[in-house]
């Protein structure tokens, strides 16, 4: 069985992996969304089943202020980069019958915001485990004093628990330390040491250790997460240092470094694993970007071989190239091929306990007083919230989505009309169906019954200048019992369309506005979600019907 790279497509950064017995188990940054830390399972590396999320209760931690922040990524950027809060760059573990996954909750206080972003973040830093991965429920966090992010969890021989990460100061002395934790406390049991500064020294962070042949391996990716991402590892003898940088770092780079019209950029954040046959692999983050520059899914999962030739000390990487293929033969080795579509049909070999729905997602904390869905996902009921999908007040948003999987594909919902809506009092009201990445960057067809109208926005405050357009149309809709809005993408172009009536009737589509996809494109930590939402006042439930995004 075969299948292309990405192996996670869509909304999928900062891999993390970990082998159980005979499955692999991987785990995704969420950031804003919830659930959070998605968890996919795999026979083969290949075929990967979402299986469940490892923040799945509301009463685990608060998304509430996984606000996004614009800052400059450089001195000569005449555009910002899009910074977003909540869940940063897991990593899972299995140790001694217990599944681990530790992980950073980046939160922005706006009381202490001083203009600075840096600022105004505190870093919950937090270890969450099950006893059965499968059955989908996690404990609630245990928090332990760290001021970083991308803490990495290593049991050494002896069963003694570390921790590193990238301790959070201002580049260059920002750097990689660890210390020694009690695990079912939080307590440290040692001081934080320095471990290594990385090779470029240049933001090192999302680091892993592994023991090999007598030696500690300290695997991280620097540079930013963006053009300068890269893979760099050191090793020591003792888990403390001092670390040797290998002699060939990076030992991997984007291949736009190289190829300035290669479609696989920005590799980093990786993580190794051994097969049964003991061959090792590596998933890490990776970017789709076309030549304009779209790289509109932003960052993904991939999976690329990795050799540890005899004799040698250090590893070899192959580049993760989208279209090249992997299948796995006799032995674990690996050849080139061409095969089947990603995430093809799973279900069978990795049932999942949850339900099929578990893929929807809230943006930051969900009120599910607000919200009802069927069972099958067609029908959705919100009750408006004040919260726009341009704001982050720290109060719930009335949204229900899923990642946009895909470079190309179709999205819509059957909005009911209510004529008790449509009064002056619901003149800020607005119902439709949203392309969301954060609170700076979206586009959204909607019905404001206040007015009587379908009305049209897109929004990018990121770009330079900012991206702004709205359209309104005024609707009769005396006769008409739902008015149907549908998005329609394609790597290049998002299309805006609506009709009175149901999706079931096929004619009478009306075009409403054509988006470049790099106006919603650029250096992003999220991705793209797609989602019915409700905003404005009033108690009045509005239903959503023939729901498919």
């Amino acid at each position: 069985m075969a299948c292309r790279n990405p192996i996670i497509p869509g909304f999928a950064p900062d891999p993390s992996i970990v082998r159980i017995q005979d499955t692999f188990y991987l785990v995704n940054s969420s950031f804003h969304l919830y659930p959070g830390l998605p968890i996919f399972a795999s026979k083969d590396l290949i075929d990967w089943t979402h299986i469940g999320n490892a923040i799945h209760r509301p009463t685990q931690l608060s998304l509430a202020r996984s606000c996004t922040n614009l800052i400059f990524s450089s001195d000569d950027s005449i555009e910002k980069a899009p910074v977003t809060g909540g869940l940063y760059a897991p990593t899972i573990r299995h140790h001694d019958g217990t599944t681990y996954i530790i992980c950073t909750n980046v939160v922005y206080n706006e009381a202490e915001d001083t203009g600075d972003w840096a600022s105004g973040l505190s870093f919950q830093s937090f270890i969450i485990s099950t006893t059965d991965i499968r059955a989908g429920q996690w404990s609630d966090p245990i928090f332990f004093d760290y001021h970083g992010i991308d803490p990495d969890l290593f049991f050494d021989d002896d069963g003694r628990a570390y921790i590193s990460g990238s301790s959070w100061r201002p580049s260059p002395s920002c750097g990689i330390s660890c210390f020694e934790i009690e695990i079912d406390t939080g307590r440290k049991l040692s001081e934080e040491t320095m471990l290594w500064y990385g090779h470029t020294q240049i933001i090192p962070e999302g680091p892993h250790i592994y023991k090999r042949g007598g030696y500690y391996y300290l695997l991280v990716a620097e540079g930013g997460t963006h053009e300068g991402h890269c893979i760099t590892i050191a090793r020591a003898s003792s888990i403390w240092g001092p670390y040797e940088s290998c002699d060939r770092n990076p030992i991997l780079q984007s291949t736009g470094m190289h190829d300035p019209f290669a479609y696989c950029h920005y590799n980093g954040h990786g993580d190794l694993v051994q097969d049964l046959q003991g061959d090792w692999w590596m998933v890490c983050l990776g970017v789709r970007k076309d030549r304009a520059g779209r790289m509109i899914l932003g960052r993904e999962t991939f999976l690329a071989a990795v050799k540890w030739p005899a004799g040698e000390i250090w590893p070899q990487i192959e580049h993760p190239i989208p279209r090249a293929m992997y299948r796995r033969l006799e032995g674990g080795n690996a050849e080139g091929d061409s095969g089947c579509s990603t995430m093809s049909s799973p279900m069978e070999m990795i049932p999942s306990p949850l339900s099929p729905d578990m893929d929807l997602v809230w943006i930051r904390d969900p009120d599910f007083s607000r919200s009802w869905i069927s069972t099958d996902g067609r029908l959705v009921c919100l009750l408006a919230s004040p919260t726009d999908l341009g704001e982050c007040t720290g109060q719930s948003m009335s949204f229900i989505g899923r990642r946009q999987r895909r470079l190309a594909g179709s999205a819509s919902a059957a909005l009911v009309l209510s004529q008790e809506s449509d009064t002056e009092g619901a003149v800020d009201a607005k119902l439709g169906l949203a392309y969301y990445k954060d609170e700076h960057r979206y586009a959204m067809i909607m019905y404001e019954p206040g007015v009587r109208t379908v009305a049209f926005e897109v929004l990018n405050r990121a770009k330079d200048p900012q991206v702004w357009r709205e359209k309104r149309v005024e609707v009769n809709c005396e006769d008409a019992k739902t008015i149907t809005f549908r998005i329609v993408y394609t790597e290049q172009l998002i299309y805006f369309l609506y009709r009175l009536g149901s999706t079931a009737d096929r004619e009478g589509w009306n075009p409403c506005v054509l988006v470049d996809t790099l106006d919603l494109s650029g250096h992003d930590f999220t991705g793209p979600v797609i989602g019915v939402f409700a905003t404005g006042l009033g108690e009045e439930w509005n239903r959503f019907e023939e729901v498919d995004i």
